[in-house]
């Protein structure tokens, strides 16, 4: 590089950067140099989107450049660098023989390529095609419709046949072919968890040049990029991938499929099957070209773009994807590797950036566990049956071993269902304990077994569970035995015979796609190596919900080692960076993702906050205003005297603190225990006579309704009750108002923790999780080969440090929604007698320490008199209005 990283400068940030953004931009610019893995941390408010964008892409930018430029120093175009640039560098610079742009002219706003678009296309003289109602030929009197083609795995001779199919479904009608254009090897992947992130990543990168001069592309599932009104219409996300892939097939065959009804005026004809959004190649050029030449553009634009040409925008941006130089995703296109080669994403030497990357590893092991019901194998026994008794003399021999093969594997999973008893009555208060008591009064509620031991219990030693997740992978069998059930005239007296439980309802053919997808994931799971996971075995009468209601029995893998997905992604990146508000505890993603990884491609950087050390006042509370030591412990959280002191302390907060103050309780149930209990005291009255009270809505529907009328009080929009000024919100820690809601200003100028929201150590996903985590530090080669880094990380890391974790991670997501911008400020209150320090040592106390640091760093003890709390808020809030005062201007 021209410049070493630390005095580089990066120009495309729209407004001089404060010295924070410029200390992250330049840590992962060096970061990218150097490869490897980054954990980056900056709190929200600090522009962490906007300072990632514009290191990351300079980064990218230079890097074409030098290849360029090296290729000119030579004078070739397909020779390989020298032997002592990187291998990333190497595989960069044989692709491309021509110029790499580095910027194209913006040619119009969003709106405007639409318009031109269309005129490209009447010039064309491409008509849209009326939209076309689709009449299904799967009759009674169509049966060879339903018919399975012959399947034999044992050669091989299928999996040739399906790429062949793949790739046939990515040509047009119209037979010709698209433009040649050079695949970029190196290219920069950003993903996040949520739609709206990505939506904000987009919008942050509009403010940038980049926005022109890099080729983006978003990319996202058929559900929010189809435009088809005949396949969007059926919203589960199951029946549309079916439905889409279904349309491809029969437009590429011309065998099976539905067809078109087209009525000329004289007579109806059929046309070949195929999606009409599908049906053109050149319009598929048209989209491209116009969302190469445009803005960069978000999901809802490409949807637009695609509706004003007439064409698919799903396959369209998949297609853009070898050609991009930055492409946005969500978390599981690039993280769950079957999705991820799907979609044909090649990592290789690239760089992926992982925003909000707090919850990456619960999202992974989210990615790779699955749950089937007994229902769900109930529904798909009783179809299969059916399927196999009307077609056995016509189906192939293979397809009739795989699908008994099928029968006896559900008909052993569902024994081992009901083969398990409950051995004693389970209610919701039997599974909550004290949480760092290290005792378990939750009484058993199933089994847990390895994967080998599940599948020997099953007596099912001669079944090939890699042929059979093929087989149901290939075959088409899903989309034939369900569309089969939906015509059948016998589907829905077959179906309501074998679900007989008043809890479930005949099911829909969504439902069945549904349990078909469940099977062959769990299928796929049992594919895993023995230690990196877990079967549980729940039974229909020890299985309950939140609410105490009995749900049915089900079998679900629970995959616990997330580094064996990740290292995937790490061992085929050039560099992979995992960004956060709030990361803390650190050592939890190192140790639980990388554990292999050389300390030497691990870069750490935590960024501190924007916000002026005066505008943050943390205190951790250990008493309230009568005295009484804040114990939010399960056994004594529950106590008169408990409750009744938090509600005195929230009315002296509503005498102090101005505008809005956000309370955190650990559970909906607990937020009913307080409420009714201040009811009863008439701490409740005493409170809304100060501010107006809310509550965190059970309906994820009412919560932006609540947060509304919420904001509408504070910000004096609405008037309150007379002698009342601004409001307070109850919120639970893991709802929705905990995470991606933003409490700025007068919205969250007090944020109230209360308690350490522990989750239940009687979940037996939990007790598997911290005993792997044990064990890992026991037996580091049992799970991670060439974990020589893990061994040094044992001894600090251990199950209890997990579990620990969860529960900070939950408090610093909560307590993050207050500081949103420099100018803003606030009070953070963390009310528990374990938040402070020993008496009788200045160091923080350990749940303290896993605070962000921007917190940590300012935290002040409060272990004395409540006066204290009171006196400090005062002086808090009172030089902050002082301030306000004097910069507003005269009248």
């Amino acid at each position: 590089m021209a410049s070493a990283a630390r005095e580089h400068e990066f120009p495309a940030f729209p407004f001089e950067p404060y010295p924070v953004q410029l200390q992250l931009m330049r840590a992962v610019y060096s970061a990218l140099e150097k490869g490897g893995v980054a954990i980056v941390e900056s709190p929200t408010g600090t522009g962490k989107t906007l300072s990632l964008i514009c290191s990351v892409l300079q980064w990218l930018q230079d890097q074409q450049q030098s290849a360029e430029d090296q290729c000119r120093r030579q004078g070739v175009s397909s020779v390989g660098l020298s032997n002592d640039e990187p291998d990333w560098m190497r595989d960069f610079a044989p692709v491309t023989d021509r110029k790499i742009p580095i910027k194209h002219e913006a040619k119009g706003s969003t709106a405007r390529l639409f318009k031109d678009g269309k005129k490209f296309l009447f010039a064309q003289d491409l008509k849209v095609q009326k939209k076309q109602r689709l009449v299904s030929s799967m009759s009674a009197n169509n049966e060879d419709d339903f018919l399975l083609e012959d399947y034999e795995s044992d050669d091989g001779s299928n999996a040739d046949g399906k790429k062949q199919k793949d790739l046939a479904n990515e040509s047009t009608d119209d037979g010709s072919d698209e433009e040649a254009e050079s695949e970029k090897p190196l290219k920069v992947f950003f993903c996040s968890r949520t739609h709206s992130q990505l939506s904000q990543f987009v919008r942050e990168l509009q403010r940038t040049s980049f926005s022109t001069a890099l080729k983006t592309v978003p990319i996202g599932a058929r559900k929010s990029l189809c435009i088809n009104p005949e396949v969007s219409k059926l919203k589960h996300s199951f029946r549309i991938n079916e439905r889409c892939l279904e349309l491809q097939r029969a437009r590429d065959s011309r065998l099976s499929g539905e067809k078109v009804l087209v009525n000329e005026g004289k007579q109806a004809k059929k046309k070949p099957g195929g999606c009409p959004m599908m049906s053109k190649n050149s319009r598929q050029k048209v989209f491209r070209e116009l969302v190469w030449e445009s803005e960069v553009m978000d999901i809802e634009d490409m949807v637009k773009l695609g509706e004003s040409i007439g064409t698919c925008p799903y396959y369209a941006s998949r297609r853009m994807v070898p050609m991009a130089d930055l492409v946005v995703l969500p978390y599981q296109s690039i993280l769950h590797c079957p999705t991820r080669e799907a979609t044909g994403l090649k990592l290789k030497g690239c760089v992926v950036v992982i925003d909000e990357a707090h919850n990456l590893v619960d999202s992974i092991s989210s990615m790779y566990s699955c749950q089937i019901s007994g229902i769900q194998l109930k529904q798909v026994l009783s179809l299969l049956t059916t399927y196999l008794s009307k077609f056995r003399e016509r189906l192939g021999a293979g397809n009739r071993r795989y699908i008994q093969t099928l029968l006896l594997l559900i008909e052993a999973l569902s024994n081992q269902i009901a083969t398990y008893v409950d051995v004693a009555e389970v209610s919701q208060h039997d599974v909550h304990c004290d949480p760092m008591s290290g005792t378990n009064r939750g009484k058993k509620t199933g089994d847990v077994l390895t994967i080998n031991d599940f599948l020997f219990s099953l007596n099912i030693d001669n079944i090939n569970m890699f042929k059979l997740w093929q087989y149901m992978k290939e075959s088409n069998i899903v989309h034939k035995v369900s569309s089969y059930a939906e015509q059948s005239s016998s589907f829905d007296n077959r179906v309501q015979s074998v679900n007989q439980e008043p809890e479930k309802a005949a099911p829909t053919i969504a439902g069945t796609i549904t349990s078909f997808h469940a099977l062959a994931e769990l299928i796929l799971a049992l594919m895993n190596a023995d230690s990196d996971g877990r079967v549980l075995i729940v039974p229909s009468s020890c299985s309950f919900g939140n609410d105490g209601e009995q749900r049915v029995g089900h079998i679900k893998f629970v995959m616990l080692n997330a580094a064996r997905a990740f290292m995937e992604v790490i061992d085929q990146a050039h560099a992979v960076i995992l960004a956060g508000g709030t990361l803390q505890p650190v050592e939890e993603l190192r140790y639980r993702l990388f554990p292999h990884l050389q300390e030497s491609r691990i870069h750490t950087f935590v960024c501190g906050h924007i916000v002026p050390t005066e505008n943050v006042l943390a205190l951790a509370v250990a008493r309230g205003p009568t005295g009484r030591t804040f114990d939010f412990t399960y056994q004594s959280r529950s106590l008169p005297e408990t409750m009744e002191e938090l509600g005195r302390l929230l009315f002296n907060l509503c005498c102090i603190v101005p505008e809005g103050v956000v309370v955190f309780l650990p559970s909906f149930e607990y937020e009913q225990q307080l409420y009714s209990a201040w009811q009863l005291t008439g701490i409740l009255d005493k409170l809304q006579k100060k501010k107006a009270l809310f509550r965190e809505p059970r309906d994820a529907a009412l919560v932006e309704l609540t947060l509304q009328e919420y904001r509408e009080i504070v910000s004096g929009a609405v008037r309150s009750s007379p002698g009342r000024t601004g409001a307070v919100l109850l919120c639970i820690v893991g709802g929705k108002m905990s995470e991606g809601i933003n409490f700025n200003d007068g919205m969250g100028r007090c944020v109230v923790m209360v308690g350490l929201p522990y989750p239940s150590p009687s979940d037996p996903e939990l007790v598997e999780r911290m005993r792997f985590i044990d064990q890992l530090a026991r037996f580091p080669s049992n799970s991670i080969q060439s974990s020589k880094l893990l061994t040094s990380h044992s001894s600090v890391y251990s199950g209890r440090d997990y579990y620990e974790n969860l529960c900070m991670k939950a408090v610093n997501q909560s307590i993050g929604r207050a500081i949103r911008h420099i100018e803003d400020y606030a009070s953070i209150l963390l009310v528990d007698a374990r938040y402070t320090a020993s008496t009788y040592s200045s160091a923080p106390s350990r749940q303290a320490s896993k605070l962000p640091s921007w917190i940590k760093n300012r935290l002040v003890n409060v272990t004395g008199n409540f006066g204290e709390v009171q006196k400090l808020l005062h002086q808090f809030f009172k030089a902050k209005t002082e301030k306000d005062l004097a910069q507003t201007p005269p009248l």
